[in-house]
This record gives C-alpha cells, sequence and structure tokens, in this order.
C-alpha cells in the first residue's frame, strides 16, 4: 500500500475515533505553517468556557507575520462529544478569532515565540535576523511595530535557530545560536516603561557548546540558573552568579542531536531533552551532580520514530510530560508507570505498548514543530504541524484534552462508573 494511502486512512481512523478520546479538540487549518505557539493571557471567562489570548507565526505568508488570535475553549466536560470529529481539515475554527496579525522585522520568519510572566503585554519574537523583536501589546491587538530589540548575535548566527526562553524569576531573556553562544538580556526596563525605540545590549554571554545550540531553558525558580543542549550532543548547567562557563557538564550520552530540553517545575531534580534519533531522556539533576557529571539518563523512552523537536513538563506533574516530532506524533509520557509491566501483564496491554505511554496524539498530518501545556488549564495542550504534501501542505494548529479517564486514578474512575450504573438502574426501575 502506498504510504500517502497508509497515512490518510490511519488518519480518518484517528478523526472519527476522536469524539472517544478527547474532552476537548479544536482544529484550525494554517494556509502557511508555523514553527511556533505561545499560550496567552485569559481575556474572558464565562460559565462554560474560557477565552484565552494565542500567539503563532505564520512561515511563507506575503508578507510574514505573528498572528494574535482569542481561542474560545470549552470547559472541561462541557464539550459537546458529538461535535469533535465535524470539523474541516482545510478550514479555520468557529472557536478561533484572528484579531491582527504584526508584520515582522523586514518580513522575515519567525522561529519562535515568547511571553513575558512579568509583564504579560510583552511578546518576544527570535526570527533569523541577529536581533530579537519585543512588542508591546495593546488591550485590542492593535498592530504596531516592536518598541525594541535584543542585540548580541553574529551576523547570520540565528537563522533557523529555536533556541530561546524567558525567566519566571525575574525578566530575563535567553537565546542560544548557531555560533554555539548563549546571551542573556535584561529587560526590566521594558517592564517599567514599554516606551518604544530601545536597543538593549545582552548582559553577559556564555560560552561552552561547540557546534549549533538548539534550545535552552530556564530553572522554573531561578532567573540566574539554566540549562542548554545542542548538536554537540552535550546537555549543560549554568548559574550567571558563577561566571559565563558552565558549571556542569553531562557527557555525551547519545551520538546523535539533541534539539530540545525542559526543566520540570513541580519537581526542579528532573529535566527531559529529546533527540534526533526520536529518543527522549530524562535526567535526574541530583544524580548528575553527584557524580561529576558522569551520569547516565534515569529514562531513555523510545516511540518516536524520527527527530523529537519539543518536549514540555505537564506544569502542575512531577512525572508527565509530552514530545513532539517529525513523524506528526505527540505522545504524552507517565514516568511513574516506568516498568509496571509484570508477568500478570495482560497481551492486550502488551500490544498497546509501554506502560509509561499514556496518550498518543496522531491527528497531525506532518511533521509537528512545537508544542505547550496551557498554564492555566490543567491537561490542555496546543501542538502546532508542517502539513505533508500528501495532506495538501500548509499546517495546522491543534487545541485538545484527552478525556479524564487516561490520566485520573483507576480508583476514582472505577467510582465514577459505579455511580453512573446506579444512576442508570435507578432511571430505568422509574
Amino acid at each position: 500500500m502506498p504510504l500517502q494511502v497508509e497515512n490518510l486512512m490511519a488518519y480518518h481512523q484517528w478523526k472519527k475515533h476522536s469524539l472517544l478520546l478527547y474532552d476537548t479538540l479544536i482544529n484550525q487549518s494554517l494556509v502557511h505553517p508555523s514553527p511556533c505557539f505561545r499560550w496567552g493571557r485569559v481575556v474572558a471567562e464565562e460559565q462554560t468556557h474560557t477565552v484565552q489570548r494565542i500567539y503563532y507565526s505564520e512561515r511563507g505568508a506575503n508578507p510574514n507575520s505573528v498572528v494574535i488570535a482569542n481561542v474560545k475553549l470549552a470547559k472541561p466536560r462541557l464539550s459537546d462529544p458529538c461535535k469533535m470529529d465535524k470539523f474541516d481539515e482545510h478550514s479555520s475554527s468557529i472557536n478561533i478569532n484572528v484579531v491582527t496579525r504584526l508584520e515582522t522585522p523586514e518580513k522575515t520568519e519567525v522561529n519562535k515565540l515568547y511571553t513575558c510572566q512579568h509583564a504579560p503585554n510583552l511578546l518576544i519574537a527570535k526570527s533569523d535576523l541577529s536581533k530579537l523583536h519585543i512588542w508591546s501589546l495593546s488591550e485590542g491587538g492593535a498592530p504596531s511595530p516592536p518598541i525594541a530589540t535584543l542585540s548580541g548575535h553574529g551576523e547570520q548566527a540565528c537563522e533557523s535557530n529555536f533556541a530561546l526562553d524567558s525567566s519566571k524569576g525575574a525578566p530575563r531573556v535567553l537565546s542560544g545560536d548557531k555560533d554555539g553562544l548563549i546571551f542573556m538580556w535584561d529587560i526590566q526596563s521594558l517592564v517599567k516603561d514599554s516606551q518604544g525605540g530601545k536597543d538593549i545590549g545582552a548582559q553577559t554571554k556564555f560560552e561552552g557548546h561547540s557546534d549549533t545550540i538548539e534550545d535552552v531553558c530556564f530553572r522554573p525558580s531561578s532567573a540566574d540558573e539554566f540549562c542548554s543542549v545542542g548538536d554537540d550532543q552535550l546537555l549543560l548547567f549554568w548559574d550567571h552568579r558563577s561566571g559565563t562557563s558552565p558549571v556542569l557538564s553531562v557527557p555525551k550520552w547519545c551520538d546523535v542531536d539533541l534539539h530540545c530540553v525542559d526543566w520540570n517545575a513541580a519537581d526542579e531534580n528532573l529535566l527531559v531533552t529529546g533527540g534526533a534519533d526520536g529518543g527522549t531522556f530524562v535526567f535526574d539533576r541530583r544524580k548528575v551532580e553527584g557524580q561529576g557529571g558522569k551520569a547516565s539518563p534515569l529514562h531513555e523512552l523510545c516511540e518516536h520514530k524520527d527527530a523529537v523537536f519539543r518536549v514540555g513538563w505537564l506544569p502542575q506533574s512531577r512525572t508527565h510530560f509530552a514530545s513532539g516530532g517529525d513523524d506528526s506524533l505527540v505522545v504524552v509520557w507517565d514516568i511513574s508507570r516506568v516498568g509496571t509491566h509484570t508477568q500478570h501483564t495482560s497481551h492486550v496491554e502488551e500490544e498497546a505498548g509501554p506502560p509509561e505511554i499514556i496518550f498518543r496524539h496522531t491527528g497531525h498530518r506532518g511533521s509537528v514543530q512545537d508544542l505547550q501545556w496551557n498554564p492555566v488549564d490543567p491537561w490542555c495542550i496546543a501542538s502546532v504541524s508542517e502539513d505533508a504534501s500528501w495532506a495538501q501542505g500548509g499546517g495546522t494548529l491543534q487545541i485538545w484534552r484527552p478525556v479524564d479517564y487516561l490520566y485520573r486514578t483507576d480508583e476514582d474512575c472505577l467510582a465514577e462508573l459505579s455511580k453512573l450504573q446506579a444512576d442508570y438502574r435507578g432511571a430505568m426501575e422509574n
């Protein structure tokens, strides 16, 4: 069977069963694919739904732009399951309303977007240009030019580079580049005064990588500590207070480029990385420190068939994270379940795959470029893909929340099912 036909059949099977898999599912067709997505502030709170700001970029548009939109997101258990699979793959969703588009500087492609926790109106963009750009967004989202630039990177050092992060601990920004350098900026001045025309030079330049830096990530509780991964296959830890060199280096444990890293906010001992071979690796920082950087991964999890481009811990959880990659797949993992298969495990459970995989989102029809858990709506996640030629190209933004039976305790689910059975019997008797 031709691969194109096989992919199309698998997609239609997923769509057919989506009403059984999801509590919420929103599908937005993108004429131009997006390499990045970020959640924004809550715009309105209604009885049955929340309206929330979202941001994503358009790649290949004329001109390239950053899209500001509002999404109407049903609250848990309030979506209509009968409408779950009724979307049109080639149309916009009625639940997403584009507010405006920001034209990018020099019409270049934006590779990564971040918001600033200390000033939600600030939007930070990393493009192929050597400078980063920051917008101050009005309440109504009216288009405006950037109010500031962040300088430090060399010419062409940021082309097709995605290494960007914004600290929750203080208004600081990190960016890595193809020259193996990391720059840190303090944008406190923009938080106090968002008047335009500023160029902010880098506060600090960090050196330690020997190849392209693919991702950087602040420690959730700190504006000084962060980690980075790159094409030199290294995971490095840094502390701004200790100088401009790494304070800890995890030696190469694999022979592939590392594309992404995320630091667990609920348990800051844990980090997860994703690699070019499809592997995801969980590290315990205590064990790395305790052995002088000689540790191997705590867990090596293999499900993706191609490169992993993005990983992200569920903000409220010590054990759950998602990974998305070039194989069109988003996997939700629970590392507390690693190794729980026993001799009593049923054949059906074994065929379902490793117990640590609790959900496979197979709704994308091309490479998953980015994903992010909703910071104010637990278990809701957004993912964007660059669709394959068999899907007629373009891109797709999907916002989804799996059914809660997948992550609630067995006891809780059984208690609810028992109550439903009792209510049903009572209704039949009456």
